[in-house]
């Protein structure tokens, strides 16, 4: 099989373009992927159980090879829905300063990213506190994809009529309220984007299928918490997982599957 080089835009675009034409064989952990783009025929043959390309006509470049390994078992899922959070941390387990401020924590290859999961996903979930203090656009302006639906969950409804701007939907309840919106749609992807308290909220229900952790070289000494726990927890009961890395230029990503 004659390698076709792209670029990394390109291979974005085709992770974009998979669809409902895609074959599956083999109880469906070998995808066979054929895709018309740019006057070109790609083939990828993937194995979905080991995240691992078997074969292809794409000449894979580290960073394009690393896009795909990252992106395809999310574009490739299977089942109705998929719950996938991000959170990017410091080296002591800090998303933020006491006062709030992490605009600086991560790289500028990490807001990518995180612009990237945004464009995969139907649906945007974030906390109100984080709704309120940081003001996220959450679209996907830096890269190619549609902007996601936004849902802010408000359990403790700190939330007012005027903060809820545009098509924004407001989850004042617990999680039922989301199932009803989701129970009649097709296959769905939910990205919970933060802060912490809200991803935790998430993770201690046992809802999450995948999490990406940006680990980013600094140190705060305090602050937010990346994660919080709802119950005591002994170390010995604690599952434990063997996540795949890729650097993303001072950072480190963890690509964690949960359940």
């Amino acid at each position: 099989m004659s390698k076709i080089s792209i670029t990394k835009k390109t291979a974005w675009s085709l992770i974009l373009n998979i669809n409902a034409k895609t074959k599956y064989k083999a109880k469906r952990n070998i995808i066979e992927i054929s895709e018309e783009f740019q006057k070109n025929t790609f083939q990828i043959r993937y194995n979905r159980k080991k995240n691992y390309i078997e074969d292809t006509n794409i000449n894979l470049k580290k960073d394009i090879e690393n896009l795909f390994h990252i992106f395809l078992p999310i574009v490739c899922f299977q089942g109705k829905f998929q719950y996938i959070a991000h959170i990017a941390q410091s080296l002591d387990g800090f998303i933020a300063t006491e006062s709030g401020e992490s605009k600086y924590i991560s790289g500028k290859e990490n807001l990518e990213h995180i612009h990237r999961l945004r464009a995969v996903s139907n649906i945007i979930i974030v906390g109100a506190k984080t709704y309120l203090e940081d003001k996220p656009k959450l679209t996907t302006r830096l890269v190619k994809g549609n902007n996601p639906l936004i849902y802010v969950f408000d359990p403790k409804r700190i939330l007012r009529k005027k903060d809820i701007m545009g098509d924004i939907v407001h989850l004042r309840d617990n999680l039922d309220e989301l199932k009803k919106t989701l129970h009649d749609k097709d296959k769905q992807t939910i990205y919970i984007e933060g802060g912490g308290r809200t991803i935790s909220y998430f993770m201690n229900k046992n809802i999450l299928n995948k999490i990406h952790i940006c680990l980013c070289p600094i140190i705060l000494g305090g602050g937010r918490p990346s994660f919080v726990p709802d119950k005591y927890i002994e170390l010995n009961n604690q599952k434990s997982f063997k996540p795949n890395h890729y650097h993303m230029g001072k950072d480190i990503l963890f690509d964690i599957e949960i359940n």
